[in-house]
């Protein structure tokens, strides 16, 4: 039986940086990448042997695809990694409504629908990462969608820890801050925007790599997330907004 890895969101930077380390695993024959930009695709499929491209939109019907590919192969999953997502910084009102759905699609409903679809081939041993955020400590004006989205994932990874305890099958929410990536805009109007703690790829896998092995249930990558965890616990969620609040609006 082969035994395969899967990871959402191939094409970016943590995507990437997984597919790397994740090639390396002895246990590991294959590492199913999902991603949209066939071009990309195709080099991480010259570049990793182990690569096997999956060209599909979690948006649309993504989940189907991999689910097909889970049923017709049977595979061990010997790990899943969500880790496509999309962000939002910005009045949610100024969101168009199809926008929204896209996102709710594509940060909630698709990995939990394909974490179900999945865990028939997991076995004992196998492990699943859910890339959330330190956005998901608290609620984040002009953040609001994403952060909202992030704390569900952050919450349904930790409860169904729990349940798959039995079964021997880890589940790891990931929480870095700012990771130093494409997705992050490196300047607004010719001002060059400052990300407070801000992390490579690099560090947020090969953390959540280590606590997933160790059996954790958060993996929060960086000195930054660690103290704003802990920060946002004792502080009033309100103070902390008004904080937030008065660091980002003038990027908006």
């Amino acid at each position: 039986m082969v035994k395969i890895a899967i990871v959402t969101g191939a094409t970016g930077g943590i995507g990437e940086e997984f597919i790397k380390e994740l090639s390396s695993y002895k246990d590991i024959d294959e590492i199913w990448g999902n991603g949209r930009n066939k071009e990309k695709l195709d080099k991480l499929k010259k570049k990793y042997r182990k690569f096997v491209a999956i060209e599909s939109d979690l948006a649309a019907d993504g989940v189907e695809v991999l689910s097909r590919k889970l049923s017709d192969e049977k595979p061990d999953v010997r790990m899943l990694v969500n880790n496509a997502g999309i962000a939002y910084m910005g009045l949610f009102e100024k969101m168009e409504t199809s926008y929204v759905e896209t996102f709710c699609k594509v940060n909630c409903a698709a990995p939990t629908e394909l974490i179900s679809a999945a865990l028939p081939y997991m076995k004992e041993g196998a492990k699943i990462l859910n890339i959330s955020s330190a956005s998901s400590f608290q609620p984040n004006p002009y953040l609001s969608m994403y952060s909202a989205s992030k704390a569900f994932l952050r919450t349904f990874s930790r409860a169904l820890n729990v349940e798959l305890k039995d079964r021997g099958i880890t589940v790891t929410c990931v929480c870095p801050g700012w990771v130093d990536t494409g997705m992050l805009p490196k300047e607004k109007d010719g001002r060059k925007i400052k990300y407070t703690g801000m992390i490579s790829a690099k560090k947020v896998v090969s953390t959540a790599l280590r606590d997933a092995r160790k059996g954790k249930d958060m993996s929060t990558p960086s000195f930054f997330a660690k103290y704003f965890r802990v920060y946002s616990k004792v502080m009033p969620t309100k103070l902390v907004m008004k904080q937030w609040t008065g660091a980002i609006k003038s990027y908006i």
